[in-house]
């Protein structure tokens, strides 16, 4: 067994002042704790979510086929649509958290995919199940206004419910041309915290990212992006955002896109939870898949 994940990683000291909030609001709490592992505050989430947005991209044309040889890999959440959730549920049932997208208008053949307004219900996901809901949150688009009006409603509903918010948010031109720096990251992710996300997706910036983490008083989970040259290099991405402490990953294409979905996110779990160098994470799962 590898050595205790905390003392090579570090520990994500957001998580623990962020549990002292939590245990005010028990449902909330319980529904954290699905998605976040109690021991090390992490938590991989694969995202499903795509094809309200791109259609039926390759990975997910078949998209209870591929949940179903996710579900078992020892992940921790699922992200997708409510539509989409009911449609799995003999599937994954139990076996895994839902995380439920609740926004999603702004289609890349649309005119404007920014333009991401509200699909579903905070009350609607919690009647499928689901143990958080996430919506996009574009920062620095001439929409911007509209997307934080967007999430302090959602984030209102929620509280209604106990249950988390998820925030992805994402720089965005003309007025954050530097979408993927530290400090621009940080700034929109703050915001959406201060809005009352509990949750934050976004972008990881490489060094600088402690940064993002030191700025943002809420668990940062960093988006996989398309798909990577290899499976190699998004576990080594992975791997240098847990130790610049991040809480966990919710990788989507890097997943499902991959030739074999259950051997990525197997050994993303052993990278997040495990601390397993990359490529020794990968062999692992290669043995056991």
């Amino acid at each position: 067994m590898p050595g205790n994940p905390r003392g090579r990683l570090g520990m994500n000291r957001n998580l623990f002042s962020y549990h002292l909030i939590l245990v005010l609001v028990s449902g909330k709490l319980v529904r954290f704790y699905r998605i976040f592992r109690r021991d090390d505050k992490r938590t991989v989430i694969v995202a499903l979510d795509h094809g309200r947005r791109h259609g039926p991209i390759p990975g997910i044309e078949d998209f209870c086929g591929v949940v179903s040889r996710l579900v078992d890999t020892g992940i921790d959440a699922l992200m997708m649509t409510p539509a989409m959730i009911e449609r799995v549920v003999e599937v994954a049932a139990g076996r895994v958290s839902m995380i439920a997208r609740i926004d999603g208008t702004g289609t890349v053949k649309g005119p404007d995919e920014t333009d991401d307004r509200l699909i579903s219900s905070v009350k609607r996901a919690v009647r499928v199940g689901a143990d958080a809901v996430s919506l996009m949150i574009y920062v620095g688009c001439p929409r911007e206004a509209e997307n934080l009006e967007k999430l302090a409603r959602v984030v209102e509903e929620a509280e209604e419910y106990g249950i988390p918010v998820l925030a992805e948010v994402l720089p965005r031109p003309p007025h954050l041309p530097d979408a993927y720096s530290s400090e621009t990251v940080a700034y929109a992710s703050r915001i959406a915290v201060e809005l009352g996300a509990d949750i934050v997706k976004t972008y990881f910036t490489g060094e600088g990212f402690e940064k993002v983490v030191k700025s943002v008083p809420a668990p940062i989970v960093v988006l996989g992006g398309p798909k990577k040259p290899s499976g190699l290099d998004a576990l080594h991405e992975a791997f240098e955002a847990i130790r610049r402490g991040a809480a966990g990953v919710a990788y989507g294409r890097n997943v499902f896109q991959h030739k074999r979905p259950e051997l990525m996110a197997r050994a993303l779990v052993y990278v997040v939870h495990q601390a397993l160098e990359p490529r020794e994470a990968l062999e692992r799962a290669a043995s056991e898949c």
